[in-house]
């Protein structure tokens, strides 16, 4: 990964540090369609701001049925900062939420369930999606060219793909949760150089696939691959043969024996074995 994406990550996550409270309620809405900063505008669902990092135009607490609709919300072609925030969209067609050229947009703590995507990312960079919830969809997540974007601390649940990048480079894949998948991160068509760490992959039917290099591990800790079988002789939590991704080499050279978002086995008690 190169240095400049370290930095991008570092500060975008300290300008939108400030936006981490949020109603609970949602109110119905219909789909939201926007292609051009003039249409940041109450009629569209747009709560507040001004479209600056320290304050964003903010879409929030909305329910989109998107029925028969392409779209939940689509946005093409800003660059306003945007923050799409506690908003649950289920049904669509194509994508729940789909950004095309666009920079400076964050997705957080939204509920994307049942939609043919959960997000679209096409042609854009300098996105966050973070602490979002993918439940049901055919692919979760789906970037087309689009590159140094943030993916964090998101749950993926029963998606046929979680993530899939497709031309996509020097992306951040960090901290997420992905159960239950056909495929949980599937990386194509040139895309590398994305770092991926720190991630849970569990019960997937395949977990990854790649075919380029890409970051596995940042060099002291991977991922927790959850058909890891190895063993850990030092304790240090990290099993001591990496974690392979390809037959061509790439791998997670310190991949996790435990995992904070994944629930451990209670250990063994006397009453368990004498009352099988």
């Amino acid at each position: 990964m190169k240095r400049g994406a370290v930095v991008y990550c570092t500060v975008f996550l300290v300008v939108f540090a400030g936006f981490v409270g949020f109603a609970d309620a949602r109110v119905a809405h219909g789909a939201i369609e926007i292609t051009h900063e003039s249409e940041f505008s109450v009629a569209n669902g747009v709560c507040s701001g001004s479209g600056t990092a320290d304050d964003p135009f903010v879409i929030e607490n909305w329910v989109i049925d998107a029925g028969y609709d392409n779209y939940g919300i689509r946005i093409h072609r800003t660059s306003a900062h945007v923050l799409i925030r506690n908003v649950e969209i289920t049904g669509a067609a194509k994508a729940a939420i789909y950004l095309s050229y666009v920079e400076n947009a964050v997705v957080e703590d939204c509920l994307l369930e049942g939609n043919w995507a959960g997000v679209t990312v096409n042609f854009s960079s300098y996105n966050w999606i973070q602490g979002c919830t993918f439940e049901s969809n055919t692919d979760a997540i789906r970037f087309y060219f689009s590159h140094t974007n943030v993916i964090r601390e998101n749950t993926f649940f029963r998606n046929d793909t979680a993530i899939w990048l497709d031309a996509s480079n020097e992306n951040i894949v960090q901290s997420n949760l992905i159960q239950n998948a056909h495929m949980g991160l599937y990386l194509n068509l040139g895309s590398e150089a994305n770092a991926i760490t720190g991630n849970a992959f569990v019960d997937n039917v395949h977990n990854a696939h790649t075919d380029d290099p890409n970051i596995w591990d940042d060099g002291a800790s991977g991922n927790y691959w959850s058909d890891c079988v190895a063993v850990d002789m030092d304790g240090d939590l990290i099993w001591d043969v990496p974690y392979l991704i390809t037959s061509d080499g790439d791998q997670d050279s310190f991949p996790l024996v435990t995992h904070s978002r994944v629930p451990q086995e209670p250990p063994l008690t006397c009453d368990d074995v004498a009352n099988p």
